[in-house]
């Protein structure tokens, strides 16, 4: 047989192992002890180049197969992915419009150490990012029918594939050819609102050239609609945060004894659709002054706000006249995406094989959330739609000015519509010469490029000159500047700008439904973002599976050489740009760098056929590379295998991981951002980060005090906070160490049944970041030092009288006006858990059953937000981002031309609060904790004998199982639960 041929069948024989034993480390010695391993040649596996004989890598490898992936029903390979107890949902559909532009993005998290520190691979090679400033993958762009396998290994990577491997790598394997014509449709719905998904695709393949080559292409279309809060009846709850009137202050807050709890219907009383404003005083310990605040009626009348229920907090009431926070909020985005993958091989000779791949894929995504807000809005005396009554009211109380906080949805909800682009092509050279060795040539060049169109974007000036409205000499309403052309607008104090003055459009606010049509189109904007990243990366490798022998065996090796360009840049909306418009003042930004590397590694076998010793091999592996941005970097792995009987082998791995800052990191200007902070001198009962929370209550109080906030101030601003984050080009790379090692047992008294048992530890230095408001604002107040440290110089409050910023907002006396946080080496943090496998195949019913359970103990979670203080960290696990087990159980039973999948995702009980604060304080809130959830879901399966046909059907979240009391499934923690509730779909195949 060929060299040629042999590369071909070692990759066939590959994929049908693993399509039929999905555990990596566990099940093929399995098949190897059922006396099936003729079938191999030698294979490659993620976390080395070394082809070898059997799947015995030192580092574990948890597999996911196209077989797994079709019995999920999944139509986006990133939703499927987040449910691996090893990966953090931190972008998923689901949650991906929390920050600007990142709508639609799946995102790989190993280990929540952040999708930067994730490289995502395939076919072992670079894939170009989707986000400006960043090289994190979109795998919603990857082809879901066109995997074969995915592989997810746990740290120790970086020295085989460079930069970004910190956490791991995720490595998604595609098909290298394909034989025949495949059809594939499927379409599914939610038990709740109209809600679902679609998916069909196209295969189709053969050889040509006698044989010598192979052509395929797959061609692939996804959607869903998008599904908003109200479309549940979860987000038809209206539940929030309230005192608890049955709170006992002689006794300790407690679980029994909480002092918040969650009540409805209600929401936030200090804004609402049509207006909210108080006059003179409003304390919600006293109910003498709740008949001060007013809220606007639909037609432009006003009337007190309505307070029927318990105490009302300082923006949270139950019973009474809220705004509907829930019914602005999408669940998940409308997504649309369309792809093509090619590929091509052809044998030049019987020893070399040219190989090409090619890829391109268009998403579009669209979403709707909250409108423009205002606390206050300025309304003055003399303004044209302020009624006889309006007017009497202020006349009564010395009012020159009405301040009105208003949730503007009659002006338009804010939304994204972002389309994506990817093209990616790899060409290059594959086989042998000389004896043995293999050898693989390739040039690979991604490119994404992003439109995005920030709806509904409201251009403040004119939003400021259309409300401040007058009468001009006929008794017409008009805009003051219309005919005053030195007015100065009352939210900035200075005159208006040009953009203000032609075709101004005069408007009310008073009352939902008051702003215009005519009014919304001329203060509102689309603004336009443009973003393009590249890559482009050359690689040559070379690699010998038996370079030489020793007594116990063939030493391999495999070395070779890369230099990658990474470029991006963003070209945002002018007016956004400029700080003119409600959204961000985000300026362009872009850069690029390069870096040039050699990589080499072993495995040396050091014993073989000794008593308790059928095999001991060493891994060793190094990298070195040299970036145009930070210098050289080292990264190296040292690996051990020991098999001490067929049915028990050992492995462990200790390794050095860098990363090299992102563009983003580096290059990006300082811009406004907003943060939300919640002040830890704000004495709020439902505050959860108040005095009384703190692992030293005494100390805030009093730095807390030394600031000038007194003693029982409670907060009235409750919007995000506005701050300058940017990139530092001066940051140095982070370093990670990382450990496993763990044990594979197949018992030969139980056959069909693998165990692998693996502790693993990932502890990362010099972390890129910048400190959070919310940090600087705590740790400037539980400082033992006292108020003299960087923390508090990071935050600023407004004075006594209370502080308006150039854009209008009024911050109350003592509160948070802004903050600074710009990227440093600054943080430490280690991950550490055990992860355990387990898959046992065997006969029932006549039929062949697999059940395969995959699950995560979380040891540690911690956080060290300054390297300076060792002593200091944050431990996570049990809070609701980091429970301590997930797990997975799938089985699988077949049986003739029936197929039965039932899938468990288990999530462990976890705390609403972070654990440190619910040591200091169990009884701060009610509930505090989130119970165990397991959902289950299920497909089955019929093929039609000799027709080519199959039919399935299939649900997820069969028992409708909601998530936890006011979560939603779509916030970056609460996305391990459900956001969609039961879905079932049904799909069928045609093979041809």
């Amino acid at each position: 047989m060929s060299r040629s041929k042999t590369i071909r069948r070692s990759l066939l024989s590959s994929a049908i192992v693993l399509s039929l034993l999905p555990v990596a480390g566990v099940a093929l010695a399995q098949e190897q002890q059922a006396g099936e391993a003729t079938q191999l040649d030698r294979i490659s596996v993620t976390g080395s180049r070394i082809v070898r004989e059997g799947f015995v890598t030192p580092s574990p490898v948890v597999g996911v197969t196209a077989e797994e992936i079709r019995a999920t029903g999944a139509v986006n390979i990133g939703e499927l992915m987040n449910k691996l107890p090893q990966l953090t949902p931190s972008y998923s559909l689901g949650n991906s419009t929390r920050f600007i532009g990142t709508a639609g993005l799946g995102l790989m998290d190993l280990r929540g150490m952040g999708n930067s520190r994730t490289l995502v691979l395939v076919n072992g090679r670079r894939h170009v990012g989707a986000s400006p400033g960043s090289t994190s993958v979109d795998v919603n762009t990857i082809p879901v029918e066109w995997i074969e396998r995915v592989e997810v290994i746990t740290g120790g990577a970086s020295a085989v594939y460079g930069a970004d491997a910190v956490a791991g790598v995720v490595n998604f394997i595609m098909k290298k050819s394909f034989d025949g014509f495949e059809l594939r449709g499927q379409r599914g719905s939610a038990s709740e609102g109209s809600f679902g998904r679609s998916f069909v695709s196209f295969s189709g393949g053969g050889d040509f050239a006698d044989g010598r080559g192979t052509a395929a292409i797959a061609i692939e279309h996804s959607e869903q609609d998008r599904f908003s809060r109200g479309d549940r009846a979860i987000g038809r709850q209206f539940r929030v945060s309230v005192p608890n009137p049955d709170f006992d202050p002689s006794q300790p807050p407690s679980e029994s004894n909480p002092q918040t709890i969650i009540s409805g219907p209600g929401g936030n009383h200090s804004i609402s659709y049509g207006g909210t404003f108080t006059i003179g005083a409003f304390n919600f310990r006293n109910p003498s002054t709740w008949g001060n605040r007013y809220i606007f009626n639909d037609d432009g009348t006003f009337r007190p706000n309505r307070y029927d229920g318990v105490m009302p907090s300082n923006t949270s009431c139950v019973d009474c006249d809220f705004a509907d926070l829930n019914a602005v909020a999408d669940l998940e985005p409308a997504f649309e995406r369309q792809s093509v993958n090619t590929v091509l091989g052809f044998d030049l000779t019987d020893d070399h094989r040219l190989f090409f791949e090619g890829k391109y894929t268009k998403t579009e995504s669209n979403f709707y959330g909250q409108p423009a807000f205002d606390q206050p809005i300025r309304i003055r005396r003399d303004n044209a739609y302020v009624t006889p009554e309006l007017g009497a009211l202020m006349d009564a109380n010395g009012l020159t000015q009405l301040q009105i906080s208003r949730f503007n949805v009659d002006a338009g909800r804010r939304g994204e519509v972002v389309d994506r682009s990817t093209r990616r092509a790899v060409l290059g050279v594959e086989g042998y010469f000389g004896n043995d060795w293999s050898y693989e040539v390739s040039a690979n060049y991604g490119e994404t490029k992003i439109d995005r169109l920030n709806l509904n974007n409201r251009i403040n000036q004119r939003w400021h000159a259309g409300l401040d409205a007058v009468r001009d000499a006929n008794g017409n309403i008009v805009c003051r500047v219309s005919v005053d052309p030195n007015a100065v607008n009352p939210h900035t104090g200075a005159a208006y700008l040009p953009i203000a003055r032609d075709g101004c459009v005069p408007f009310s606010v008073f009352g939902n439904g008051a702003v215009s049509p005519e009014a919304a189109a001329w203060f509102n904007v689309a603004g336009v973002n443009e973003s393009k990243l590249s890559q482009t990366v050359f690689s040559a490798s070379v690699a010998n599976s038996a370079l030489f022998s020793l007594p116990a065996g063939d030493v391999g090796f495999a070395g070779g050489l890369e230099h990658r360009t990474e470029k991006s840049q963003e070209n945002t909306d002018p007016l956004a740009a400029q700080g003119l418009t409600f959204l961000n003042a985000i300026p362009s930004r872009g850069g690029e760098y390069d870096v040039s590397e050699v990589f080499v590694e072993t495995s040396i076998p050091l014993l073989a056929d000794l008593p308790g010793v059928q095999r001991l091999a060493l891994d060793l592996a190094g990298r070195y590379s040299d970036y145009s941005t930070i210098g050289s970097a080292k990264t190296w792995n040292v690996g051990l295998d020991w098999q001490v009987l067929s049915s028990l082998r050992f492995r462990g791995t200790v390794a050095q991981a860098v990363r090299a800052p992102a563009i983003g990191e580096l290059f990006n200007p300082q811009s406004e951002n907003f943060a939300t902070i919640n002040d830890p001198c704000n004495y709020l009962p439902t505050n959860s980060n108040r005095p009384d929370t703190a692992a030293d209550p005494a100390l805030r109080r009093a730095n807390c005090s030394a600031l000038g906030v007194p003693e029982g101030w409670i907060d009235t601003y409750s919007a995000n906070r506005p701050g300058v984050s940017g990139g530092n080009p001066d940051l140095a790379p982070e370093t990670a160490d990382s450990v496993s090692f763990g044990a594979v047992w197949q018992p030969e008294f139980v056959q069909g049944l693998g165990v692998s048992v693996d502790y693993w530890r990932i502890t990362l230095h010099d972390a890129i970041g910048a400190v959070s408001g919310q940090t600087n604002a705590t740790r400037c107040v539980d400082a033992p030092g006292g108020i003299n440290n960087p923390f508090c110089a990071a935050i600023q409050r407004a004075p006594v009288g209370g502080y308006i910023d150039p854009n209008g907002r009024d911050f109350p006396a003592y509160s948070i006006y802004r903050w600074t946080a710009l990227n440093e080496n600054l943080a430490k943090s280690r991950r550490a858990g055990v992860d355990f496998e387990v898959d046992y195949r065997f006969d029932m019913l006549g039929g062949n059953t697999v059940a395969r359970f995959v699950g995560t103990r979380m040891i540690q979670s911690r956080e060290w937000a300054f390297q300076d203080f060792p002593d200091e960290y944050r431990e996570w696990v049990r809070y609701f981002t980091d429970p301590r087990y997930r797990a997975n159980l799938d089985l699988t039973h077949t049986n003739g031309d029936w197929k039965a999948t039932w899938t468990m995702n288990y999530v462990h009980h976890n705390l609403r609060v972070a654990p440190d604060s619910f040591q200091s304080n169990p009884g701060q809130t009610s509930p505090i904790r989130n119970g165990t959830f397991l959902y289950h879901n299920a497909q089955i399966n019929y093929t039609y004998p000799d027709s080519g046909i199959s039919v399935y059907l299939g649900a997820n979240n069969l028992f409708d199982k909601d998530p936890p009391l006011n979560y939603f499934g779509a916030d970056a923690g609460q996305s391990l639960y459900d956001s969609v509730g039961r879905y079932v779909y049904l799909g069928a195949t045609y093979r041809f």
